[in-house]
């Protein structure tokens, strides 16, 4: 069983009789039975017309999804930026999504978020036309999530999700979120199964924070495809993207690589029959340069126990080529690290969850564990004060409606 995001109405349609509104011009107003059919005629006419109006109303659907929750960890290391200060921020955010139905296959897709960790702007998400053809193909243009992971779409609808925050070795390495371009998809409908084929093209040009600066990531030519196969009891995923990548300004205080190639690969699966569920990713990211290239992975176990679902999640991550900025102090982008949680999902009521999760991270070897607080330590000349384990406790509230 999927987490259901979203409800939709059903549709009703209104027809407006012409004949109705000539011959309700033509009564005589004067006479006192032909007034009353004429308020009679008038009454039928306002309702005719309220429906029309619904059905119009119709055409358009708003959903939306809001967060927030508690944070606090036991040092400053910074895993998923939570520290020893409690954290409201952080986890807190409301979008609002809107369909604009332009004809029967064709749609105009919005969506607006405002973060309490980005001071509650608000910004354009998503905003993209999308036109469904018979033969089971989409195409999409304009402003959409770019695809790399298994829970890309969801990825910030928390009510979507078992985790009180995604598995941050697999999510965190790509910094950015959503590309200006298009796509094409089609599925491909067997007896008991299907797949669907997505490729897609554009650009990005966003901010990211990293060493504790606001940096600009450009990807250009950006190009990829996934494919994503279901029997609606598994589900295997498999995703190849590659773009020419700067990652900082030139003669900034970050500067990370200008026109490098970069790369994306990635595996998925799930598994969920309602009761017990299964997912995991195996992602590797590869820049050209000194930004770090990164090997990652997570692994979920979850059991729904009527409203309730405990899991237990491992993952890990490991950069490849440390040789590149040894001796630098670039290498405080050196990571290797693995983290385990422990928490529950609990469903208050339709549309509404509760979540409590404890993450225990460790096993930095040598490296700042790629933990902000750990780099700025060893940046500021002080390695002493960087941390080698971290725990983190989250509370959060997720809705969708």
């Amino acid at each position: 069983m999927k987490y259901s995001l979203f409800r939709f109405r059903k549709s009703t349609r209104a027809v407006f009789p012409l004949t109705l509104l000539t011959s309700l011009l033509a009564l005589p107003a004067h006479s006192q039975d032909h007034q009353q059919r004429l308020d009679q005629l008038e009454a039928r006419l306002d309702t005719l017309q309220k429906q029309m109006t619904e059905t119009s109303l119709e055409k358009t659907r708003f959903n939306g999804f809001f967060s927030t929750g508690y944070t606090r960890a036991t040092n400053n290391a910074g895993y998923d930026e939570a520290t020893e200060d409690s954290d409201l921020q952080t986890l807190s955010l409301f979008g609002l999504q809107g369909t604009f139905d332009l004809a029967r296959n064709t749609a105009a897709v919005l969506q607006l978020v405002s973060r309490g960790s980005e001071y509650w702007d608000t910004e354009l998400e998503w905003g993209y036309l999308r036109h469904q053809f018979r033969t089971g193909t989409e195409v999409r243009a304009g402003k959409m999530r770019l695809p790399l992971f298994m829970e890309s779409e969801t990825l910030e609808i928390g009510y979507g999700q078992p985790w009180a925050r995604p598995p941050e070795a697999v999510y965190d390495p790509v910094p950015v979120r959503s590309y200006l371009g298009g796509d094409l998809a089609h599925t491909f409908n067997f007896d008991s199964s299907s797949l669907q084929t997505r490729v897609f093209a554009g650009h990005l040009d966003d901010e990211a924070d990293s060493l504790g600066q606001t940096i600009d990531v450009e990807l250009r030519n950006l190009n990829g495809l996934t494919a994503n196969w279901t029997n609606y009891l598994w589900t295997f995923r498999g995703v190849y993207a590659r773009a020419e990548a700067s990652v900082g300004s030139v003669g900034g205080p970050v500067n990370l690589g200008q026109d490098e190639k970069a790369e994306f690969m990635g595996l998925g699966l799930s598994y969920d029959d309602g009761a017990w569920l299964l997912m995991s990713e195996l992602t590797r990211v590869k820049v050209d340069g000194v930004f770090q290239n990164t090997d990652s992975a997570y692994i979920t176990f979850g059991r729904r126990i009527s409203e309730v679902t405990p899991y237990v999640t491992a993952s890990w991550i490991e950069s490849k080529d440390n040789f590149r900025r040894e001796g630098t102090p670039l290498a405080v982008l050196d990571v290797r690290r693995q983290a385990y949680s422990l928490g529950f999902r609990w469903d208050l009521v339709s549309s509404v969850a509760m979540k409590f999760d404890w993450t225990h991270a460790r096993g930095f070897g040598h490296t700042t564990g790629g933990l902000i607080g750990n780099q700025l330590a060893v940046l500021a000349g002080n390695p002493d004060n960087a941390f080698d384990s971290t725990d983190v406790y989250t509370v959060r509230l997720d809705a969708a409606f």
